[in-house]
């Protein structure tokens, strides 16, 4: 009898997980679609309730925080931005406790960095340039065959050294290199990140532009 209510009560635990499985793959796909959709703020509200309900995993707050620091970059009205890099980083802070030692979290510091600096180039440029660089690096360290620390990384530099006008050819070849990297990557799991590929091939199409 007390086999058969073991056996009972690990059937149960099992079609639960199996349900609290499907429902946050169901949320996560759909707050995907939602910002591929041109609806970034539903698409944040849906991440922040399914990351309240995942207590261990940090990819809900790390799509908070990616998609709010990508609607700083791409939004023309900046009345907002201080606000959302601070709802981005909090997020960001909650997944670093999720996930310590996490290279894709570190690429999404120096992003968060990039749109501040990118916001108030005199204030804080001298403050963050050089920690977003260390940062990028340390996510590089973290997982040599991360293509977006790569990429970033280079992107930084190669913005950096055309306003100190500065040669740009290192940090060209370091997207090459980030492309041959994008084509082998394959995501340890489901929604795991896996953006960038798009931008670094625009950025080394650009290379004789601006």
């Amino acid at each position: 009898m007390k086999k058969l209510f073991l056996i009972t009560i690990l059937i149960t635990g099992n079609l639960l997980a199996g349900l609290a499985q499907n429902q946050y793959e169901k949320g996560m796909q759909q707050a995907l679609q939602l910002w591929q959709s041109q609806k970034p703020m539903e698409a944040i509200g849906l991440f922040e309730r399914i990351a309240s309900a995942e207590k261990e995993n940090w990819l809900p707050n790390y799509y908070v925080g990616l998609v709010l620091t990508t609607q700083v970059f791409s939004n023309r009205d900046k009345s907002q931005a201080e606000a959302m890099l601070t709802k981005a980083q909090k997020h960001l802070d909650i997944a670093q406790k999720k996930s310590p030692k996490n290279s894709e979290l570190l690429c999404l510091q120096g992003f968060i960095n990039t749109a501040k600096i990118t916001l108030d180039p005199m204030t804080n440029g001298q403050k963050l340039s050089q920690a977003t660089i260390e940062t990028y690096k340390k996510a590089i360290q973290l997982d040599p065959n991360n293509p977006r620390a790569l990429y970033l990384l280079a992107e930084f530099q190669i913005n950096m050294a055309k306003f100190f006008g500065s040669d740009t050819t290192e940090y060209y070849e370091m997207i090459i290199k980030s492309l041959e990297k994008f084509n082998t990557f394959k995501a340890p799991e489901a929604f795991y990140p896996n953006w960038g590929a798009e931008r670094a091939k625009q950025i080394l199409a650009n290379r004789n532009g601006n």
